[in-house]
């Protein structure tokens, strides 16, 4: 049994050889990246997008909200607090989704000109 598991072992290290030997070693992998001149512009027009689609979808979550705590008042006070509660919900959602543009933004590199 311990010939057959040193069998195994050597067989694997064997196999690990040629991706441990990687011919780019001297590859400088990540520095010099750069987006090109004209990419900003676009990329900013579909974070104003991203930006106006989210406040659409949390208006309309708010407005279903609402309409949830509104029904819920005519005798349904599980419907008014499932309300608020997806009012919490829709809120914080919407912050995450809005404070996310400027984090991606930030970790874009600069663009040159």
């Amino acid at each position: 049994m311990n010939l057959l598991l040193a069998g195994y072992v050597k067989a694997q290290s064997v196999a690990m050889i040629p991706l441990t030997n990687t011919p780019l070693k001297g590859y400088d992998w990540g520095e010099g990246i750069q987006i090109p001149s004209g990419a900003m512009n676009s990329i900013d027009t579909l974070f104003m997008w991203g930006r106006g689609v989210v406040v659409v979808i949390g208006v309309i979550g708010v407005l279903f909200c609402a309409g949830k705590m509104a029904v819920g008042k005519f005798g349904r006070s599980d419907l008014a607090a499932e309300g608020v509660g997806g009012l919490v919900w829709t809120i914080l959602g919407i912050s995450l989704m809005l404070i996310a543009i400027p984090a991606i933004t930030l970790l874009l590199p600069a663009a040159e000109a």
